[in-house]
């Protein structure tokens, strides 16, 4: 592959990306470290119809429900 097909490729990733990467200010930054520190030390309980999901769904209907996910509907598991 050369340079100028591989330049055209990254071009054409970039010029399609949907969602700008995420900037913090300083305050913003330090409160996402808090909020992210308080998610390690208290994690949420798990949903027992998520792990029941999880635990018995094939690879094709993962593949299936993430699409649809994807494309707005809810989580299986909701």
């Amino acid at each position: 592959m050369t340079a100028t097909i591989l330049g055209r490729r990254l071009a054409a990733l970039e010029a399609a990306r949907i969602m700008p990467l995420g900037r913090f200010n300083p305050e913003g930054r330090e409160e996402a470290a808090q909020r992210y520190e308080a998610a390690l030390e208290h994690p949420e309980e798990p949903n027992p119809r998520a792990v029941a999901y999880w635990s018995t769904t094939t690879v094709l209907q993962l593949a299936g429900d993430y699409d649809a996910m994807l494309k707005g509907a809810p989580a299986p598991w909701e």
